[in-house]
This record gives structure tokens, sequence and C-alpha cells, in this order.
């Protein structure tokens, strides 16, 4: 995974268009959930919600007008000022509130659960080994019986993958959740819902999962 201050200087130096690579803006599936009324304040009272990994904010500021009170973090400090100054600029800064943290971290500084909503777009993927189990232990922590995860990421078995590729993971860049990793790492907490879209030849997989805590004993 690249550093926090490569993401600094990609996040300086990027157009909102050059950076969809990594910060693709409104997740279509977050937008079908809360839309439909599936995932909302008055599903998951009382609406709070936080994203691991924000970059600059697009879906912490969707939420946010549609009711829900927002934390994003990120370990880029450049990407939370810049998701700061656009959420005055939405008028929505009362309930959205940006925070430079590790969500691979025990605790982040200025943010405590539980919450309804844990959003982690195109996050999990980047992490490696021990971070991944990390990051879940996250999510655990700041979620509650009945929170839910929708978890967007890279999806595929490595071998599959092709050697190189400029528009996504490959061999010698293999940014992907397994095939039964998500299980591994949420499947104790969690119910866990694949949607149908991203489609399963997409190389992209969209999650739902329900926490139900202690549903294995």
């Amino acid at each position: 995974m690249p550093g926090r201050h490569t993401y600094d200087l990609l996040y300086r130096i990027g157009g909102a268009r050059w950076r969809r690579g990594w910060d693709k803006g409104v997740g279509p599936e977050l937008v079908h959930l809360v839309e439909s009324g599936r995932l909302t304040p008055a599903t998951l009272p009382p609406g709070r919600a936080i994203d691991l990994g924000c970059g600059s904010g697009a879906n912490v500021l969707f939420l946010t007008e549609h009711g829900f009170d927002v934390v994003g973090v990120d370990f880029s400090p450049v990407a939370v000022e810049q998701a700061t100054r656009a959420s005055r600029r939405y008028g929505v800064a009362d309930r959205a509130r940006f925070v430079v943290g590790d969500v691979t971290a025990q605790r982040i500084p200025g943010v405590d659960g539980p919450f309804d909503l844990v959003v982690a777009y195109n996050t999990l993927q980047d992490l490696r080994g021990h971070a991944r189990t990390a990051m879940a232990a996250t999510v655990r922590r700041l979620s509650r019986p009945g929170s839910v995860l929708v978890l967007w990421c890279y999806y595929g078995a490595r071998r599959e993958l092709p050697l190189i590729s400029y528009r996504g993971p490959s061999r010698l860049a293999p940014f992907v959740v397994t095939p039964g990793e998500e299980v591994a790492l949420f499947g104790t907490d969690f119910d866990i819902e694949r949607l149908d879209d991203p489609s399963l030849r997409s190389g992209t997989a969209c999650f739902v999962l329900t926490h139900q805590p202690n549903k294995g004993r």
C-alpha cells in the first residue's frame, strides 16, 4: 500500500477526474441502498455513520444529505482537509466531521462508537496481512448489534489476475480481497450478503454485512 505521504502528494496534485482510480466519488451501491430506503436513519436509528478511508469525502457528504450524522476517517491529512472544505461548501459541516486516523489502530483519537452504519469503500484491499485483521477489529469495535457495514473492494483470486494492469489489480500489485476472505474476517460476528451489482465477473464486489455478535456461539 502506498504510504501516507504518497497519498498526500496525489491529493495535492491530482484533479478529481485523475483521482478516480482510488477516490471514486459516491459509491453507486451506497446510493442505491440509501435511496431505496434500505439504509436510512429511520432503519438504522439514530443514524450515526462512519466512513473508514473516506478520501475527499464524497460518501460522507452524500450520507449527510440523507439525514445521517457522519464521521470520515482517512490517514491523509490533505484528503481530510479537502473533505472538510467540501463539507463547508455543501453546508453540511454541522453533520459531517473528518478525522486524520489509522483504520487499523486500536483506537482512533476523536472517534467514539458505536455507529449504526459503517462504510468502507476501496480500503480493505489496500491493506496487507495483519492490517486487514486489525481493520476488521476496528469495524467490530465501532459497531453495535444491528449495525450495517457496506464493504466495496476489488475481489478475486490472485492467480487469475493479469500480470500487469493499469486499470486495477494485477499479480504484480495484487490489491484484492480473495474469495472467502470476507467470511474469515467478519463471519463470526456478521451476516454477510453479496450484492448482485457489481456482477460476479466485474473483478469487484460490494457486501452488506449486518452485525450479529456471538452468532457463531
